[in-house]
């Protein structure tokens, strides 16, 4: 990007581009680039970015040792001096501690509230049934029968 807004000193804002605006666009032997993006990279820095290699650190280290190859030149093609990679990030235990503490005191207050659950549970006594009544089926039949009939006469009325 920074070749591209070297080469075009009529553009301010680089995410500003509007359509049908001309670029000039730098090729790589006007740059001091080249086209070999492992130039530079000796054989373990090359084997630490490869894909399949899963340790995080190792990639930030290849990263930050290399730098960004593409801005270390001029538009003139004369090499800058390469700027100092940047220190990894020391761990921090203290952190880690923290979090162990917080998720066992999570699990702490989980276990005492499901124990507070469990004996309330005990402790609560069952609601006591109300007596059923004697059930009289014929009064019940004989009362059907009745909305029934009137059901009927309302509906051979109109």
């Amino acid at each position: 990007m920074k070749a591209i807004q070297q080469a075009n000193p009529k553009i301010t804002n680089v995410n500003k581009v509007r359509l049908g605006q001309s670029l000039v666009i730098p090729s790589p032997k006007t740059t001091g680039t080249s086209n070999d993006p492992y130039k530079g990279m000796t054989p373990k820095q090359m084997a630490d970015m490869d894909v399949k290699n899963k340790d995080m650190k190792r990639q930030k280290r290849v990263t930050r040792d290399i730098g960004a190859r593409g801005m270390n030149t001029t538009s003139a093609g004369k090499a800058t001096a390469k700027k100092k990679p940047m220190a990894l990030p020391k761990s921090k235990p203290t952190k880690e501690i923290a979090k162990k503490k917080l998720i066992s005191d999570r699990a702490a207050a989980l276990a005492k509230k499901t124990a507070e659950k469990k004996a309330a549970n005990k402790k609560m006594a069952l609601p006591k049934s109300k007596p059923t009544k004697p059930v009289d089926k014929k009064a019940i039949m004989k009362a059907r029968m009745a909305r029934l009939d009137a059901a009927n006469k309302r509906n051979r009325r109109g």
